[in-house]
């Protein structure tokens, strides 16, 4: 049986769509012993068909038929179930975000979401933009070669055409941008750097709105999205600690050393 799914028919109704399309016409009696239904469920198919444009009711001969109409339809029906479904994808995130704070004002348990490999990581980044949130994150001094240029410099991009304000703990690499001055402001990014060597971890850590995204790019990809309030904040404490501590460090003043990369200033 063909599979009419993307326009909104059920499987019953996919099998008698198909059978009208058999014959010149039908009989409603034929036709629901040919598709094995009761009489009284065929004619239901039979109107929901006939609304939908995919078939035509008309006498012959004193007795009622109906007949297939053009499967072009089916197409304008796909067109309008994606719009229907991407009208209520939309509604249930806003809805959804709403009955995730009413569950948290009453429990404490955090949601937690999986992801593995790079392809699936990229949606973490996605997710922080998505947000609106300011994103607060901790960066390791590691080579991001898992992702190339043209796709990070994208998400950067996407945050700052979206507004959001990102905060960031960053180490003095080569990669880094040494006219940090003028390209942070450009990109909304207030910098706080972190001296060559201090942290070995190849873990990046944000946190955004009530989320905390963890990813791991050791020898496999791997990371999670932590929804919780509270866990939440306690990250984005926890960052302006390490800010606070790092610009306090002797020789902070001094840093970038071995920053060449020049960013983005327009």
């Amino acid at each position: 049986m063909i599979n009419l799914s993307a326009a909104g028919l059920t499987p019953t109704e996919s099998s008698c769509y198909s059978a009208l399309l058999e014959k010149e016409d039908w009989k409603p009696s034929e036709l629901a012993k040919y598709v094995n239904l009761t009489r009284t469920n065929c004619y239901k198919i039979l109107d929901r068909l006939v609304e939908r444009n995919l078939a035509e009711r008309f006498d012959k001969h004193k007795v009622l038929h109906y007949r297939g109409r053009n499967p072009a339809h089916l197409l304008q029906l796909a067109r309008e179930e994606r719009l229907s479904r991407e009208k209520s994808e939309k509604e249930l995130e806003i809805n959804a975000q709403d009955l995730i704070n009413k569950y948290f004002q009453v429990h404490e348990q955090a949601g937690i979401r999986y992801f593995q490999g790079k392809d699936e990581l990229k949606d973490i980044y996605l997710d922080q933009v998505k947000s609106n949130k300011p994103i607060y994150i901790i960066r390791p001094n590691y080579n991001m070669d898992i992702y190339d240029f043209g796709f990070m410099s994208e998400i950067r991009h996407m945050a700052r055409k979206a507004g959001i304000q990102r905060y960031a703990i960053t180490p003095d690499r080569p990669k880094a941008p040494k006219n940090y001055r003028e390209s942070d402001p450009f990109m909304l990014l207030e910098r706080t750097w972190l001296p060559a060597g201090d942290y070995k971890s190849p873990v990046e850590w944000n946190a955004y709105g009530d989320k905390v995204a963890i990813m791991s790019f050791g020898n496999e990809a791997i990371g999670m999205i932590i929804e919780s309030p509270q866990i939440a904040e306690s990250v984005r404490e926890l960052y302006r600690l390490l800010e606070k501590g790092l610009r306090n460090l002797p020789g902070y003043d001094a840093l970038p050393k071995h920053a060449k990369y020049m960013g983005a200033v327009k």
